[in-house]
């Protein structure tokens, strides 16, 4: 079931450790600037958005 995943996505352990795991930051930091962006329109304009579009564009990569 481990190994699955990995032949499914296309990468090694590292390869796929490293994309999660800087996934898993850029959209914490998406989460809280959009929160942000809520309370203070003015910050933040677009950056979860192009946060997700560049992740989605990385993967689609692939």
């Amino acid at each position: 079931m481990f190994k699955q995943h990995l032949n499914e996505s296309g990468k090694t352990y590292t390869e796929h450790f490293i994309f999660a795991f800087v996934a898993g930051w850029l959209l914490i930091y998406a989460g809280i600037t959009s929160i942000i962006h809520a309370i203070v329109p003015s910050l933040f304009p677009f950056t979860s958005q192009k946060i997700v579009q560049k992740l989605l564009s990385n993967l689609q990569e692939r």
